[in-house]
């Protein structure tokens, strides 16, 4: 994927995911934002790990999904940040520091790891607000309000319709999508605390790529999965 190719689907994505994140009076909550933006950007991955598809699987939906490739695309298999490289993670902490953001504003990329290995199975207590959402150490006050299971649901079709429109092949989803959180990140900088925007997305992109996605099939059903079913 070309220069000029790579930055219209960056753009494209952008506007996607602030028109998905824009509530009825025309406002966007930053955190529904980014967590909109990051859950899609977990379901990237997952794609682009290509072990199953994320619309059709047998897996019960918010269920823990763990691969052996995924560390490898979120980090380069590091969980120092001296090691990331080109990983998703990499282009998304290169573009934050391109956009205001500093070094000392990151958390430890090990506590990303931890922060979801320590919430799994903890249900709607600790760290986590329940079924659909994933393991946070931010705020309260700073969590998202939308599922962020529901969020890439609903983001699948039109971003996999994007990137067929820019000819974005699979294996370069998750770049295309941390390009997009890094631009994204520096346009809400002056909007929210800088560690906590940054770790927001960090740790809902780890989380949303080792949890199975939702399905067509599991929407259609009546019922919703108990809290944290499968873990």
């Amino acid at each position: 994927m070309g220069q000029p190719v790579a930055e219209a689907a960056t753009t494209a994505l952008v506007a996607l995911f602030e028109a998905h994140s824009t509530a009825a009076d025309g406002r966007i909550r930053v955190e529904d934002l980014l967590s909109g933006a990051a859950a899609a950007t977990g379901e990237a991955c997952i794609a682009a790990a290509g072990e199953f598809d994320p619309g059709q699987h047998a897996c019960m939906p918010g269920a823990v999904v763990m691969s052996d490739r995924m560390n490898a695309i979120l980090s380069n298999d590091s969980t120092d940040w001296s090691g990331v490289g080109e990983s998703l993670f990499g282009i998304i902490r290169a573009g934050a520091l391109a956009g205001r953001y500093s070094a000392d504003e990151f958390p430890a990329l090990g506590d990303i790891y931890r922060t979801f290995a320590s919430g799994v199975g903890c249900g709607t207590g600790g760290d986590s607000l329940g079924w659909g959402f994933v393991p946070l150490s931010v705020p309260a006050e700073n969590r998202p309000r939308i599922q962020p299971l529901r969020s890439a649901y609903e983001l699948r079709t039109p971003v996999r319709a994007l990137f067929a429109a820019h000819t974005v092949p699979v294996e370069e989803w998750p770049a295309a999508c941390a390009r997009a959180l890094a631009s994204e990140l520096a346009r809400v900088q002056a909007a929210i605390d800088h560690r906590v925007a940054v770790t927001l997305v960090l740790e809902t992109v780890n989380g949303m790529a080792k949890t199975a996605p939702m399905t067509d099939e599991a929407m259609r059903g009546a019922t919703q999965p108990e809290p944290n079913a499968g873990h």
